[in-house]
């Protein structure tokens, strides 16, 4: 005959499921802001999130400093690198045979490399120099989409490379990694929707290895993860809106619209540092 089993002690399993039961409430509760911030924080994830969709970049350049004046910068970076990458995965049928794989190889691995130099400097700098780095990354991005310029299609190795390694060091401080690698996307793709391809899919890329040395380094709360999750049925929705107007009007009318915002969100924030 088979041994008996010790007998299970129902009190203590339905204690340790109470635990863990009351330790995800207590969880939730710390993630979750007051309502008229969590409203908020909704409309800056929706904002960000339509712009991304209609021109292929934009997202973490509008939202970080957004979701900076409500949680902070330290908190903004890793909600942006995760509603980023579930952006991509929503994202991904659509664009995934458009984008220009080639391009992204070129870049990818040097932005993986300097991306945790990025984190670390997400973990010492104070608030208000955070503010700074993301406002002046920012403008700086404006600036160039503004000036309309446009790298040539052949590049030296070097050149190339330290636009990976420039763009992985933003992408881990400020979860811009846009900056470096708009020029070089719009300068190589065939068509402008070759570039919005690609943009969409080596940001998310860049996301989750950013999002993922952020985790390994224990210096992202499981609060903030939580409370990007809350967020994302306003992305969710946002890129269905931001694809559609995409496919029927372009970004000709838009684009200048989204630049002169995203100069007003830089400048708030850098008052906002600058001043304290």
């Amino acid at each position: 005959m088979l041994p008996l089993s010790h007998p299970v002690d129902v009190s203590q399993a339905n204690g340790h499921q109470s635990s863990r039961m009351s330790e995800f409430l207590f969880l939730f509760a710390d993630a979750t802001l007051t309502a008229p911030d969590m409203a908020l924080a909704a409309a800056a994830v929706f904002f960000s999130g339509l712009l991304r969709a209609f021109v292929g970049f934009g997202f973490a350049m509008a939202l970080v400093p957004l979701l900076a004046l409500i949680v902070g910068p330290v908190a903004a970076v890793p909600m942006a690198l995760l509603l980023e990458m579930l952006s991509g995965l929503q994202m991904l049928p659509k664009v995934r045979k458009k984008a220009d794989w080639h391009s992204i190889r070129l870049i990818l691995p040097m932005a993986i490399l300097a991306a945790p130099f990025g984190v670390y400097l997400l973990d010492i700098l104070d608030a208000d120099s955070l503010r700074i780095l993301i406002s002046v990354a920012l403008l700086g991005a404006v600036a160039l989409m503004a000036s309309g310029f446009v790298l040539p299609a052949k590049l030296p190795l070097p050149v190339t490379l330290s636009i990976g390694g420039t763009s992985g060091l933003l992408a881990g401080s400020t979860a811009m990694a846009g900056p470096p690698v708009l020029v070089y996307f719009l300068g190589r793709a065939s068509t402008p929707e070759a570039a919005r391809a690609s943009m969409f899919m080596y940001f998310s890329l860049t996301s989750v290895t950013t999002l993922s040395i952020g985790l390994i380094a224990g210096i992202v709360p499981y609060e903030t993860l939580l409370l990007a999750f809350m967020l994302s049925p306003a992305l969710f929705l946002s890129n269905i809106m931001g694809s559609w107007a995409f496919h029927r009007m372009g970004d000709h009318h838009y684009k200048p619209i989204a630049l002169t915002l995203l100069t007003l969100i830089a400048l708030v924030m850098l008052v906002q540092a600058v001043t304290g």
